[in-house]
């Protein structure tokens, strides 16, 4: 009997339990299931818009193939890479896809000489970036641009005061030849210096360029100073 008794308590217990818990518990269970399907439907539907991506992406590609290697791409097929470009940047914005596709549309205008709408891709990619590597990829591009566009301070700003990561020598040898365009040598020298510490070892045309640059803006000593050294030289000895 004692059992019993304890056994009707018990259920009486747990329904007082349910009528005071039960409703948050079957909230809990929905928003949780419901949590898992609303993450694959936005799953499913990132991975849909990537896949569509690709084929838009892949058609520009296409278009770029089909023109003879050293050749400018006609202004037909420009039309349509931009076309192209235009509707990943527009629909698939949060993709890898659009970044390059404004990548490739600045390199287009480059070959094209119109610097403007260059820099205006550039900084598109920079600012949709996903990652640093690839904002900092459309920041020195841009900065190039830039400085060839005659813009030296715009140029050096974007490069400066930057974490490149691994592309921290690229962008030392870019601020040495903003410096040496300004005719500034030895800010020139400095930053050159610093690019060639940053080179991988088996690297040698990379070294062969800096070397070559480093030479051009070397602080020369003079002779009053090789001849004091000199002196300095036989009087220790």
């Amino acid at each position: 009997m004692a059992d019993h008794i304890t056994e009707e308590e018990q259920i009486e217990a747990l329904k007082r339990w349910w009528d005071e818990n039960g409703k948050q518990v079957v909230l809990a269970i929905v928003l949780t299931v419901g949590g898992y399907f609303g993450w694959q439907a936005w799953t499913d539907h990132v991975e849909e818009k990537t896949a569509a991506a690709s084929l838009v992406y892949q058609e520009m590609l296409d278009h770029i193939s089909d023109t003879t290697a050293g050749d400018v791409v006609d202004a037909d097929k420009q039309v349509e890479i931009s076309q192209l470009a235009e509707t990943l940047k527009q629909d698939y914005s949060n993709t890898q896809y659009a970044f390059y596709a404004a990548l490739i549309k600045a390199k287009l205008a480059v070959e094209s000489t119109d610097l403007s709408a260059a820099a205006v891709e550039l900084q598109w990619a920079m600012d949709n970036a996903g990652e640093a590597i690839s904002e900092n990829i459309a920041r020195l591009r841009l900065a190039r641009v830039e400085a060839a566009a005659g813009n030296l301070d715009k140029a050096l700003q974007l490069v400066q005061g930057v974490d490149a990561g691994e592309l921290k020598s690229a962008f030392d040898e870019a601020k040495g030849d903003f410096y040496q365009l300004q005719g500034n040598a030895a800010a020139a020298y400095t930053a050159y210096e610093a690019a060639m510490m940053g080179i991988d070892a088996g690297n040698s045309s990379a070294s062969q360029l800096l070397q070559l640059k480093i030479s051009q803006v070397k602080p020369v000593v003079s002779k009053t100073v090789e001849v004091e050294e000199s002196v300095e030289q036989d009087d220790a000895s």
